[in-house]
């Protein structure tokens, strides 16, 4: 007998098969040897979709799928195994029947089982990716941006590959609506872009604008200016919008909505939400260089009621925008800090005297303890 201890999965699997109208194409004495082995797995292989249309119990086509999973596994050589596994996950992104859920099932034990040194995963993460963003469902792979990232560069893939990759990262998350990891894909993938190709990217950036302004969660935006596709959108409205919601304050938006109504209205965030976002930044940008604000500045600046004060204010904090309390009696805020909307020379240059200051104050507090001016107590009594 040959080596295969699972040569009677290999007849039962040929034989149904065969119950379902697939042809293999074998000697008719044949021995039952690794040559043959060799000859029959891919033709099993390629008729493993007949399951999904004459099988109805799923776990009798789970049953014959381990069973071509666990005979790939016996393949002597690493190339083998690599294309055969291709071959199967292929065949069965392939299949057109209506099984989505069990073909994800199916791909994503055999993801999950693989080993992701090898280069051949990127096939198995491809079609992976592909039904999630189908079936809208994650429920059998766990996908992590970052560890897909390193496993890029281990498989040494070329920069469309890689793009392909957050394409349909970007596409699978959106589809199981986890917002943030879809706009983090998106933002990798812009960033595979050089100078001279950010025009081939441009709906890809349009999309990567929206995404972030329709986003609750999200403020800062400037990361964005610097990404090439997005620079091929100057003199877009796409990118004007952008450069109000990084800058700009609740009037700029105001007057490019009067002057656009037709293309924000068309845009996949209301009017309303892009108003909350920037009556939100603008306070971020009124709390910069100013430890208090009064009420009446909110009501005037930010076209708010008075009533509505103190619950905007509260959503300012709770967002993390800034940090302060209310003080209802003198009706103001009183600021502790708010976040840069920005991060550029100005913000380094800020960074640096208060690290300066603390330094000279360290330097200080030193040459105090050095002349005695601390009673420092010995023996930790």
């Amino acid at each position: 007998t040959p080596r295969y201890s699972l040569w009677e999965a290999v007849v039962s699997t040929q034989s149904t098969g065969e119950a379902f109208g697939a042809k293999f194409n074998l000697p008719e004495n044949y021995e039952e040897n690794e040559d043959t082995f060799l000859e029959l797995l891919p033709q099993l292989i390629a008729q493993f979709p007949l399951t999904f249309t004459f099988v109805q119990p799923d776990h009798e086509v789970e049953s014959a799928f381990f069973s071509l999973v666990s005979m790939i596994q016996l393949l002597s050589q690493v190339d083998q195994i690599e294309q055969t596994s291709k071959d199967l996950s292929n065949a069965i992104i392939n299949d057109t029947s209506p099984r989505t859920a069990l073909k994800s099932k199916l791909l994503g034990h055999q993801f999950s089982c693989y080993q992701p040194s090898l280069p051949s995963t990127y096939t198995l993460l491809i079609n992976v990716l592909k039904l999630v963003k189908e079936t809208g469902s994650m429920r059998y792979v766990n996908l992590d941006i970052n560890q897909i990232s390193e496993w890029l560069g281990l498989w040494k893939c070329d920069v469309q590959e890689q793009r392909d990759v957050f394409r349909l990262l970007h596409e699978a998350f959106s589809a199981i609506n986890q917002g943030e990891k879809a706009i983090e894909a998106l933002v990798r993938l812009l960033k595979l872009y050089a100078e001279n190709e950010g025009v081939e990217a441009k709906s890809d950036a349009h999309i990567c604008v929206i995404s972030h302004i329709a986003h609750p969660k999200i403020f800062v935006m400037d990361h964005l200016l610097d990404l090439h596709p997005i620079r091929a959108l100057d003199g877009q409205l796409s990118h004007e919008l952008l450069q109000i919601f990084v800058t700009g304050h609740l009037n700029d938006y105001i007057e490019f909505y009067n002057n656009n109504t037709d293309f924000v209205e068309k845009l996949a965030v209301t009017h309303e939400e892009n108003l909350r976002k920037m009556r939100l930044l603008t306070l971020s940008s009124m709390a910069q260089d100013c430890s208090e604000i009064e009420f009446t500045q909110l009501t005037t600046n930010l076209n708010l009621v008075p009533g509505d004060v103190e619950s905007f204010v509260i959503e300012a904090i709770a967002s993390g925008l800034i940090k302060g309390k209310i003080n209802e009696p003198e009706g103001k805020i009183l600021i502790s800090s708010s976040i840069n909307r920005t991060f550029k020379e100005q913000q380094w240059n800020i960074i640096k005297t208060k690290l300066e200051v603390w330094q000279k104050n360290l330097i200080t507090i030193q040459e105090s303890m050095k002349k005695g001016h601390f009673a420092m107590p010995i023996g930790g009594g």
